[in-house]
């Protein structure tokens, strides 16, 4: 007897609590991301210690603006950001199955920040408030990639006490830090910011023995 089961998975991520709350976007709920440099993480690990080292490291009061400190500056990673279709097969026959995938139209820029570091979405407008966004521009190698929507056509062979899974895979490129701003000499703000863009992205498929 043949047995198809076909699994639509969601991605649900816990996200570690502390006082500097992520506002952030849709790379923060990808499945797994993984840092080429192992010294480097995301802003969301950044620990309440590591917040106030950073924000002392910026020694440069100004008049009237921002002042930021850059943690991590361009560093490469890998990421898987969903599971677009499982595939299991618990019967003795092989199946075989046709599978036709839409990407969407997006931009690969994304951002993210903290504490009293505020970000405006709007479409494929994204930026960091209060005149945060051009100096944050102006100290990292910044790119905004836009893609087309495409559609790929997949012909899957599932042999018996196997699954087959279509992964959404890719390269990304994250940037972050935090920042001080100043009111007539007098901090009156800081958090932390985060830039994220997807450099390739593409689909996988990962043929597994079912245990």
């Amino acid at each position: 007897m043949k047995k198809l089961l076909v699994l639509l998975t969601i991605a649900l991520v816990v996200f570690p609590f502390h006082y500097y709350v992520v506002k952030a976007e849709e790379y923060l709920t990808y499945q797994e991301i993984v840092l080429d440099n192992d010294n480097a993480k995301l802003l969301k690990y950044f620990t309440d210690n590591e917040y106030e080292n950073y924000y002392q490291e910026i020694k440069k009061k100004k008049f009237i603006g921002w002042s930021i400190g850059i943690v991590n500056s361009n560093e490469e990673l890998e990421f898987i950001s969903e599971t677009k279709l499982k595939i299991i097969n618990d019967g003795y026959s092989t199946i075989k199955h046709n599978i036709t995938l839409l990407t969407k139209a997006e931009t690969k820029y994304q951002i993210s920040a903290s504490g009293s570091v505020s970000v405006s979405i709007k479409g494929d407008i994204k930026k960091f408030k209060g005149g945060l966004d051009a100096d944050i521009k102006a100290s990292i190698t910044y790119t905004k990639n836009v893609t087309s929507s495409e559609e790929y056509e997949f012909n899957i062979i599932v042999d018996p006490e196997t699954y087959v899974s279509i992964v959404t895979r890719g390269k990304a490129e994250v940037s972050n830090g935090v920042a001080k701003y100043y009111l007539f000499w007098i901090e009156t703000k800081k958090g932390g910011w985060e830039t994220f863009t997807v450099t390739t992205e593409y689909y996988e498929i990962i043929k597994e023995k079912m245990t």
